[in-house]
């Protein structure tokens, strides 16, 4: 059974967003590993703590906005999937109900010829 195209691309057009988000979390925790691996003898953060808390913040929102995206587009994801699973199985059951009439057709058509040919 072949996937239905529009979903196979909407999932396909899903993915390049959620590495590209993935990436830039990757990256943003590659950053903070490094500050925190700076020499003995560094100094201590010089800016001023409500900057700090300020800039934290504003991360945190972009981040929530980047998991709201992610879970909008997953929703969507999930939707296109679940229509496709309805589609097929609408066709299962549509094949199902065509080999069973032709089994019936089969075994009557059967039945008819073995009657004629032993009579």
């Amino acid at each position: 059974m072949a996937l239905d195209p529009t979903t196979v691309s909407t999932v396909l057009s899903l993915l390049p967003t959620i590495l590209e988000q993935a990436n830039k979390t990757i990256d943003k925790i590659k950053k903070g590993r490094r500050k925190d691996d700076g020499p003995d003898g560094a100094a201590p953060e010089t800016r001023d703590p409500a900057a700090r808390i300020a800039e934290l913040e504003a991360a945190a929102v972009q981040q929530a906005e980047a998991v709201k995206l992610l879970a909008e587009q997953h929703a969507l994801t999930i939707d296109a999937l679940r229509k496709e699973a309805a589609r097929l199985d609408r066709r299962l059951r549509l094949m199902t109900s065509v080999a069973m009439a032709g089994v019936a057709l089969g075994l009557g058509g059967l039945v008819i010829a073995l009657n004629l040919l032993f009579r």
